[in-house]
């Protein structure tokens, strides 16, 4: 990868917090990863191994760990969704979207990312209306609005039935793929997405980063050169089942 292509260079040689009784616990050791412009890049990793925490630490999010990231994260432009949408519920889809634009662009027209994630229909609606899956629509139309140069993704599909997780995948490809091609102000985007689930991050990932149990390391990292088009489910079943066959700890995601 040239220097050009380079979004974010971390090396996390070590974090630990304390628990409430104030034992400590390393969360991570020695993880060196490098995310490229206009990749999707999926973390994988059984509960409780430290997927969070190192994504909290990629984004800019945790500064108390050993290590380093190249650039600041303060320098890029970052777009979050988590696992709770985090909606203000006294504004509507359309406000709570807004509120994270510069002044510059607050009177933007959002038709176009609204109707990405099927919401023109609901951007006067309060959060309180939505179910879940719209709004995590929401989280992740705010998310892309401020242009980012990556997008962070916490698990966004989680807890949804079915149909909702196939709508918001459908969404989320459809949304991000034009901007990782380098479409609009925003450049070249690249995608970092926590999840347990393998099936899903064989469906949307370029590269998957195998992480071990706590204190996390990266066991193994997977490019995915079948074009997502290709992947049918008897090829993603076939590649989960050889993933779990090399490595025991993911028949537990």
């Amino acid at each position: 990868m040239n220097a050009a292509d380079s979004l974010l260079e971390a090396r996390i040689t070590g974090k630990t917090y304390r628990r409430p009784d104030g034992v400590a616990m390393e969360a991570v050791r020695e993880l060196s990863l490098t995310l490229a412009r206009g990749e999707f890049v999926c973390l994988i990793g059984p509960s409780g191994c430290g997927k969070t925490t190192t994504l909290r630490i990629l984004c800019g999010l945790d500064h108390d760990f050993e290590g380093s990231l190249t650039p600041d994260p303060a320098r890029l432009a970052i777009g979050i969704a988590f696992q709770e949408p985090r909606l203000l519920p006294w504004r509507t889809v359309e406000e709570n979207i807004r509120i994270v634009l510069p002044p510059a662009r607050r009177r933007a027209d959002l038709s176009g990312l609204l109707a990405t994630f099927g919401l023109a229909a609901h951007r006067a609606r309060y959060p309180g209306e939505l179910s879940l899956g719209l709004a995590r629509r929401v989280s992740l139309a705010r998310a892309l609005a401020v242009e980012p140069d990556l997008l962070v993704l916490d698990e966004p599909f989680v807890s949804l039935d079915a149909q909702a997780a196939v709508e918001l995948r459908r969404c989320v490809t459809l949304a991000a793929e034009g901007k990782r091609k380098g479409e609009g102000a925003g450049g070249r985007m690249g995608v970092l997405m926590v999840t347990h689930n393998v099936r899903e991050a064989l469906q949307l990932a370029d590269r998957l980063v195998l992480l071990a149990p706590r204190p996390t390391f990266i066991l193994e990292e997977v490019r995915l050169r079948v074009p997502r088009a290709a992947r049918s489910p008897d090829w993603v079943e076939t590649e989960r089942a050889a993933l779990a066959a090399r490595f025991p700890v993911l028949s537990e995601v």
